[in-house]
């Protein structure tokens, strides 16, 4: 697929209002204000798709709450970028999964990552509209929200995840997540809903197209993983330099306490094996 391409208007400044539809947290345009139509182009699409809406989809913990799941590998939360197409009213949905992190695991964000500071924004805002039908401003830039790692995606023809559930709607999926807080969800089910997703559905005869070559899924780290993919790490920016030096501090610690009981091992044979041939001289 060839890359997308945002209309200027996707980098500009628009004023949303957020609103607790009883299901989700759901972003739309306001329209007491005088704004250029959100647009894209390109990544496969047939014309020109205008900006609907935007909405969260999240779980009760770090490793349930995406609505599509790779090799079996879920995620904190979906984010769903809703697109039509004004001329044919085909509707496409751009999903990014979101991967939750804990303060004590030691990772911590770029402070010039704008995207971070646009999504903690949000969380702020949103975790007031604690009722169905409560509703906030809330002025954004999506192209922030999007971040940088939109070139690398899966594309099938699928449905809508809420009712009702439509047909026919072309999803593209990003491969790499956006990083979150454990906390910023915690927000969002303490005060909002506890979850608000759909289970991945059965491909039944549904094909998956994808534009990046093959890798093995165990590229992309793990919540709990100590071992560093140093790519990944480049491309997100957000392992301190801390972090790798307390996950091989603690190998290296692991690794002297193995040497430490094998040589004590090898000395009490060595003491058994003396002790023993001094008590058969005596014998003798």
């Amino acid at each position: 697929f060839k890359p997308f391409t945002f209309i200027s208007t996707h980098d500009e400044k628009h004023y949303f209002t957020l609103k607790n539809n009883g299901h989700t947290i759901i972003g739309t345009i306001n329209n007491e204000y005088k704004q250029s139509p959100i647009q894209l182009t390109g990544g496969g699409l047939n014309g020109t798709f205008e900006f609907v809406n935007f909405h969260l989809h999240w779980g009760e913990n770090y490793k349930s709450g995406s609505e599509h799941q790779v090799n079996g590998v879920k995620y904190a939360g979906e984010i769903h970028f809703v697109y039509q197409n004004p001329v044919t009213s085909q509707m496409a949905v751009l999903g990014m999964f979101m991967q939750s992190y804990l303060h004590k695991k030691r990772f911590v964000f770029d402070k010039n990552d704008l995207t971070r500071d646009e999504w903690h924004r949000y969380f702020d805002t949103a975790k007031t509209l604690t009722s169905e039908n409560d509703s906030i401003l809330f002025d954004s830039n999506v192209t922030l929200l999007m971040g940088e790692n939109l070139q690398d995606f899966w594309r099938y023809e699928g449905s809508l995840t809420t009712p009702p559930c439509t047909e026919g709607i072309i999803w593209t999926v990003f491969k790499r997540p956006i990083i979150f807080m454990e906390e910023e969800f915690k927000h969002l089910r303490d005060n909002v809903y506890f979850e608000d997703y759909r289970g991945p559905q059965p491909l039944f005869n549904r094909t998956v197209y994808r534009n990046f070559y093959s890798e093995k899924l165990s590229s992309i780290p793990d919540y709990n993983r100590c071992l560093l993919d140093f790519q990944y790490e480049k491309a997100m920016n957000i392992i301190s330099l801390f972090g790798v030096i307390n996950c091989t501090a603690r190998s290296f610690f692991f690794f002297l306490l193995v040497i430490y009981f094998i040589l004590l091992f090898i000395l009490f044979v060595v003491f058994r094996k003396m002790r023993y041939s001094v008590e058969r001289k005596k014998n003798e």
